[in-house]
């Protein structure tokens, strides 16, 4: 799969952060961090609140992290409460009034959305896991979502920094016409994996299998954040012997024992995948993120075995 580089993708959007970039930017995650890096080019700063090998619902609230918001022009962050235990106790340790809610500096990356998945009915509670009343928050793995919000984040740039406006476009132009090139070869080299089935570990690759068209069996963790009972692992086991062409699926932060020992009682190959930029060394961008989650999926897929 031929790789667009960090290198060519820079000299693509024709702009590279400075030491003397003007608009100081704050995102939550690493990938809205990269995109933010991307769309900004030599007019910001940005700081990044949640590296990518942290598993991003849970971060530690500390002070060095309020200090970088209180400095903030601008907030991106992942919103559908994927941040809600920690971002909201930093954000008035901050006392920054650039970025509280419903300020200028305040851009929750979600309202670029135009499907959003899991959204919970009527009834659902805390009981039945960690459940997101507004639905999966993980849209960062779909590479068409992120497109939206490379676009969302140009426009609001250019309303706080108008000198730049254009540039902030420009960049996210080119974001998005690299991306279509890229999805169809994505799209293109995922076929194998659609041939069989995936057990996920955890919703945490819902909008990355929709987007794939991949055929999902169940989860291992059937309940969000709650470790799967020995009954419910016990039914995905036979479940995925029966239908033999199983990949399991898991991110390097999940409780990887338990992803691998089911696919080893299902006799299935095990797909450990970086979840975020950055949650790897070598992994440096969206694209490279996409690029490996791909290349592994596909890889896995010439492991399984045939019903």
């Amino acid at each position: 799969m031929k790789r667009i580089t960090p290198m060519i993708l820079a000299a693509l959007l024709l702009g590279t952060v400075s030491a003397s970039a003007g608009l100081k930017v704050v995102a939550t995650t690493s990938d809205l961090g990269d995109l933010a890096t991307l769309v900004g080019g030599e007019d910001v700063e940005v700081s990044i609140l949640c590296p990518g090998d942290s598993d991003p619902h849970y971060l530690p609230a500390k002070p060095s992290l309020a200090r970088k918001l209180g400095k903030a022009d601008l907030l991106v962050y992942n919103g559908l409460e994927l941040e809600v235990a920690w971002l909201p106790p930093l954000i008035t340790k901050a006392r920054n009034p650039k970025v509280r809610p419903g300020a200028k500096g305040d851009l929750d990356c979600s309202t670029a959305l135009t499907e959003i998945l899991d959204v919970p009915g009527r009834g659902a509670d805390r009981g039945q896991g960690d459940i997101h009343p507004l639905g999966n928050p993980h849209y960062n793995l779909d590479p068409r979502a992120m497109v939206l919000v490379a676009q969302r984040m140009a426009a609001r740039m250019g309303e706080l920094d108008p000198d730049h406006a254009a540039d902030y476009a420009r960049r996210a132009d080119a974001f998005a016409q690299a991306m279509r090139g890229k999805l169809r070869e994505w799209e293109t080299a995922i076929a194998p994996v659609r041939a069989g089935h995936i057990l996920l570990y955890h919703q945490t690759w819902t909008y990355l299998v929709h987007w794939l068209g991949l055929d999902v069996y169940g989860e291992i963790e059937h309940r969000p954040g709650i470790a799967p009972s020995p009954k419910h692992v016990q039914q995905m086991v036979e479940r995925g012997r029966e239908l033999g062409d199983v990949i399991v699926v898991a991110a390097t932060w999940s409780h990887i024992d338990v992803a691998r020992r089911t696919a080893e009682r299902i006799g299935a190959p095990l797909a450990v995948l970086p979840a975020a930029t950055g949650a790897e060394d070598g992994i440096d961008g969206y694209i490279q993120l996409i690029d490996t989650i791909v290349a592994r999926l596909v890889a896995a897929a010439g492991e399984r075995g045939g019903p």
